[in-house]
This record gives C-alpha cells, structure tokens and sequence, in this order.
C-alpha cells in the first residue's frame, strides 16, 4: 500500500513504523492468506528459459523438457531473490510428470532439497485440507454446509443479522474481522491450545455473514474445531487418518511437534538465503496453515483432486464432492473471479484453474491446478527472501510454465469499451474516495492503517487507472482501462478490476484473482484521512510549537530575569503537562510500531508494552480534555492573544484524542 505525503522525517517515520508493523503483524496473517497472483508473469531481465511447448504431444507434458524450463528458470530467480531453497513439482493425467528440488534446506550444513522428503511448510494450503475434512463429514451426513456453525460449537461466535455457516466460513464471507496473534508462535508451543485461542479470541463481526469476502484465518480455525468436536479427533489426528495417509502423504503431518521420523527432513526457514535460519514456525490451531508437507507429498494430493477425489484406489472424496468443491459459488461482483467451496479460483493464460497459497515468516508457497487439463502444480521456498522474491517466485514459475507448455488462448475484451468523458468522470469518482481492505483487524490500533495507508485510485493520462498496491511482477503498477461501465480490464491482460454502485455511488471494489477472499469498501466519511490526516498533521504542528514556545518562554524569561505571571500559573503547568503528555504519546506510538515492525517482534510479542502504550493513550485523551478544561477557566487577565492560544491548543488536543478513540488507540485487551 502507499502511504501519503507526511510533512517531517518523525511523521514520515510513523506512517512507516505503522506499516512495518502491519507487516510484522501480517507476516502470521500471510501465513495463512494467499497473496494475489499477477495475471501475467514477465520476468525481469532475460531468463535463460528452453522450452518448445510445440513439439510435446497435445496433452501430454514431457519430464525433460519440463525439467530443462525449470532447470533455467528457478535458480535464476533464486539467484536473484537470495533464496535458499525451494522445491516444485508438476503432475498430469494421473502421473508425478517431475519432482524438483533446488538449493539447500539447511544452508549451514548444506544439505541439498529433496522434493521426495524435505518438509516446507505450505502455509493456508493447509486450508484445503480442512476443507477436504468438512466436505469428508458432509457426505457421511454429520455436518451441513447451510446450518450455523454454532450448533456444531461448544462456544458461541457472533453474527449479525443471520447465523454464520460452513458455506460462507469455506467462502470467506463470515463477516469476522481478522485476529493475528499467535496464529504463529516461534520456538516454543504458545501455553493455549488452539481450542483455548478460538475460545478467548473471539474476533468482532464487522460484515453481515453472507455480504463481502474478508479472508478469515479464525474462521478455518473454527471450521477445523467443527471437525474435532464431530470426529472425535484432533484435526492433526483425523487429517493424518482420513487424508495423508490413505493418500500416502508418507512426509507429511500438521503435528506441530513432529514424530522423531520426520525431524530430520524439516528445512529451515530463512528470511535471505545468504542470512541465518530461524527457529521453527508452529502454529496454534494447526489446521490453519500447520502443514509440513514435502513436494512429493503434494504431488500425491494434486493426483488425488485431479482424479476427482481418489488415488491409488484409495478414495478420500467422492466425485461430486470434488466437482461441488471445484464450483464457484455466487459473488458481490459478477464479472470477477470467484471463490469455491474453499478454492480460489483465477484465469491462467485463458486456463480455468484452481489454487491456494500460503505465507509463513520463511515460506512461501502456492498449489495450482488446471481441471481441464489435468495438471496440477506445487511450488514452495523457505525463505521470503529479497523484495519479495519467495512470492514472485511461485507466480511466475506457474505463469510460466501455462505460458510455455499450453495451447495459448487469445485475450479477449470483457467489453466494448466507453467514451473518454465516462472514462474521466468515472476515475474522478473512484479517486474521491479513500479505500480500506474488507480482510482487516478492525477493533485494534491497526484500524489506524486506514489513516496511514488508505488505498487510492489514481486516473492516468492516457485514460487508464492505477491503485496502490496493485503490481504486476516487474514491479510496476497495473494499468486498467475501462471496457464497460464500472468494469476496467488489465492493459494486455486478462484480470478485471469492477465496482459496485448503490445510489450512484461506488460502495465496494476489487480486482483480480484476490477478489474471490477480499475487496475495498470506502473508509467511513467521519474518519475519512481525506480531512482527518492534514487536521492530525496541523494539530501536531501546534502542539509542537506550542511546546516550543513554552520551552523558549522559560529561556527568555531567564535571560531578562522577568517573572512569570502568578495569576494562571496552575493552569499554564497543567496546559505543559497536558501537551506534554499528547506529544510524548505521539511519539511513543512511533517507536512501538516500529519495534513491531521488526522481523519476528510479532511471534515474540509482549503483553507489557502493549498496555503500557494503551494507558499512555488514555493519559492522552486525559490530557486532551484538560486542555479544553483551561480555555475554558482561562483568567480574564490573559492577553487575548493567550486565551485565543488556549482554544487553539485545546482543538488540537482534542484532534489527537479523536484519531486514538476512533483508531484503536483506546483499547484495553491485548487482542491483535
């Protein structure tokens, strides 16, 4: 996301350590998110790539060639992403066509990938696997997809208006804002369980169930909870029992602690390849994003879906569960691409696919699948590495690899297009407005995001728009031309960015392959950062020169041995603390975001600071409030010029105190 212009390094440092610590915070949060896949994949530079996609037989992909494409293209991008080590494998019609290991699962002892049994973690691809549980209990009748979840629970989660059920928790349109910590915990287990996190860390419902995707981590905590009460078993049991192993997932577990016979395969995990590992990720409610799996073992799982839920003779679904599970279900926007039963579904080079991904702190992964082809690809790192090149890495090897071993389809326009003054006038309307995520943690400071961060539209002109955050993978912004009315469409590319409008007015947007788990909705006008931000800048602006004056006044009266005034003194000291006080807290904020900002602070996160940083807040408010207190009880024998001051102050105070109460500032628990 882009930040605005703020005026003055500390401000600039603010809006920076909030997005810092967004990311600290995310970085759980994209464990279990997939991140939105370009619709085009270039990469940079030129990439020695041999491939001839025409002299394989039709529908058939050949293991060498397919080797040759990835022996030429993954340790190039690692290479230039400081990654340490990743692996891939590809199958079709029923066969693992390869198996592919690249660079070191422990850098230190140099121990090379073994695509058969080194263990990555794929991140929420472990969500398919709760959601392969449900369907598994759906068919045997003990859980409906259209029944609210509460009846399976022995804890109640809120709703607004209707129930929450299955369908929408495998959908992502719970409603339920996003809970962040302990989703992932470093080194040691954290002392709750994952029944013990659902239980206390029930998140507010910020959405009507049913009305806007908002990708839910708590959800399919929730929905793997559904299945331990109703099997009887931990879901680290059941998926072993009635998933890995009759598919013969044989290095694979979402035990958090490993049996001793898989230690040995894990990889590190690393933020740079050429950096030190990290302790192990684990993951409070496993089914979440807890997997270990090696590539061959989610070769064997890609077979499985592929062949309509059975592998080997062994059957973990039956054939219309898959194809329910495959179907897209109803969306906001019709245009765009919408999410399955648990399965995000997106266009690749003119290709239907399926897929999800998974961010760990150190991995990052991604399964896709092309149903109509048969073939099926899984691509992990362990390590983040360089400007997000784990990420990068595992779009454009699956981009890539369509573009290079498929029949290409020609891109179509979703449209005929409009004139340039609709085009004009509808970009105008679109950059009017300031934008937040609906997948967000709306309940805690990081609602002050929307104030830092807000998402933009920008008209381009060549009659195009941008918006922030929205890149392909050469870095540069995409550039979407409208093609209908409130329908743009990629310039040379396939994706889709449509609004919806109510009362002649654009109430929610989104773009892409992301639309199916998350979309923007306009920030509340009464919080708007269109005026919210400059009157926070200006009323910091006069708290800091207020406290100049205050300081300097001292100095001056020092120098000339001239008294301060009795009459009003208490007052002026209460007005110095109270500035004092406001300041020091604005500038707390920024060293606490900062700090959580930093790689890992989030997985060691401490309850202390954050409430020491809540009271300061309240101190804050406090303060705001006696400063109106003393314009008000100002003595008549102030010079007008002071008493004029007073108020000034006051509605400064009061700005600063209005962004803590309606920004997360003023919390009490230690929910992130």
């Amino acid at each position: 996301m882009k930040t605005y212009p703020i005026t003055g390094r500390r401000w600039r440092a603010f809006a920076s350590g909030l997005l810092l610590a967004s990311a600290g915070l995310l970085a759980p949060l994209h464990a279990q998110v997939p991140s939105p896949a370009p619709q085009e994949a270039p990469v940079p530079g030129s990439v020695p790539v041999v491939a001839d996609a025409g002299a394989a037989p039709a529908g058939t992909l050949d293991a060498a060639r397919v080797d040759t494409f990835l022996d030429g293209l993954v340790p190039y991008l690692m290479a230039q992403g400081d990654l340490a080590g990743a692996v891939v494998t590809v199958v079709e019609n029923g066969r693992i066509v390869t198996e592919r290991g690249f660079g070191f699962s422990d850098v230190a002892k140099r121990a090379p990938v073994d695509p058969e049994t080194t263990l990555f973690r794929p991140g929420s691809i472990s969500k398919l696997f709760v959601w392969t549980a449900v369907m598994q209990l759906v068919e045997q009748g003990k859980l409906d997809l259209d029944t609210d979840i509460n009846t399976y629970l022995d804890f109640a989660v809120p709703a607004k208006g209707q129930p929450i059920t299955l369908r929408q928790v495998m959908t992502h349109t719970s409603g339920l804002e996003e809970r962040l910590r302990y989703l992932i915990v470093l080194g040691p287990d954290h002392p709750a369980t994952g029944e013990q996190y659902l239980k206390e860390w029930v998140p507010d419902q910020i959405f009507a169930p049913g009305t806007k995707p908002a990708y839910s981590n708590y959800a399919t905590g929730v929905a793997a909870y559904i299945v331990e009460r109703v099997s009887g078993q931990s879901f680290d049991d059941y998926a072993q029992a009635h998933i890995l192993g009759p598919l013969g997932m044989q290095y694979a577990s979402f035990h958090q602690t490993l049996p001793e016979t898989l230690l040995p395969h894990v990889a590190a995990g690393y933020r740079l390849g050429s950096g030190g590992s990290n302790p192990a990720e684990k993951v409070t409610t496993p089914g979440v994003g807890g997997l270990y799996a090696s590539g061959g073992s989610m070769a064997r799982f890609m077979l499985a879906m592929l062949n309509q839920g059975e592998l080997d003779g062994q059957r973990i679904l039956r054939p219309e569960t898959v194809a329910q599970m495959f179907a897209p279900q109803p969306a906001i926007l019709p245009h765009l691409p919408r999410m399955a039963l648990g399965w995000m579904t997106s266009d690749t080079g003119g290709y239907d696919t399926r897929s999800h991904g998974g961010t760990t702190l150190f991995f990052y992964s991604w399964l896709y699948l092309i149903p109509e082809r048969n073939i099926g690809l899984f691509v992990s790192t362990n390590s983040a590495g360089r400007d997000g090149a784990g990420s990068a890495l595992r779009a454009q090897v699956w981009e890539r690899m369509v573009e290079e071993f498929l029949p290409q389809r020609p891109i179509q326009a979703a449209g005929p297009g409009v004139d340039a003054d609709t085009a004009r006038d509808h970009a105008a309307t679109l950059a009017g407005v300031r934008w937040q995520s609906t997948r967000r943690s709306d309940s805690t400071y990081l609602r002050m995001l929307s104030l830092f961060s807000p998402v933009r539209v920008h008209p381009q002109d060549d009659g195009t728009i941008t918006v922030d955050g929205q890149k392909g993978l050469n870095g540069q912004l995409l550039r979407w031309r409208e093609v209908s009315p409130w329908l743009w469409q990629e310039e040379h590319g396939r994706g889709l960015l449509e609004v919806k409008i109510e009362d002649g007015r654009p109430v929610y947007f989104s773009a892409g392959p992301f639309a199916s788990v998350f979309g923007f909705e306009p920030i509340p006008g009464w919080r708007s950062p269109a005026w919210l931000f400059p009157a926070l800048l200006v009323s910091l602006l006069v708290l800091t020169l207020s406290a100049i004056v205050r300081i300097s006044g001292v100095f001056v009266r020092r120098y000339h041995g001239v008294a301060a005034p009795v009459e009003g003194r208490g007052l002026r000291w209460l007005q110095t603390l109270s500035v004092t006080i406001l300041l020091v807290g604005v500038v707390a904020w920024v060293l606490y975001a900062q700090a959580l900002g930093a790689p890992g602070a989030i997985a060691d996160f401490n309850n202390a600071p954050l409430l020491a940083m809540q009271a300061l807040s309240w101190l804050a408010v406090l303060g705001a409030l006696v400063l109106v207190w003393v314009a008000v009880r100002k003595p008549a024998s102030w010079p007008r010029l002071r008493r004029a001051g007073a108020w000034i102050v006051a509605g400064a105070g009061l700005v600063v105190a209005f962004v803590a109460w309606t920004h997360g500032l003023l919390t009490t628990g230690v929910q992130l």
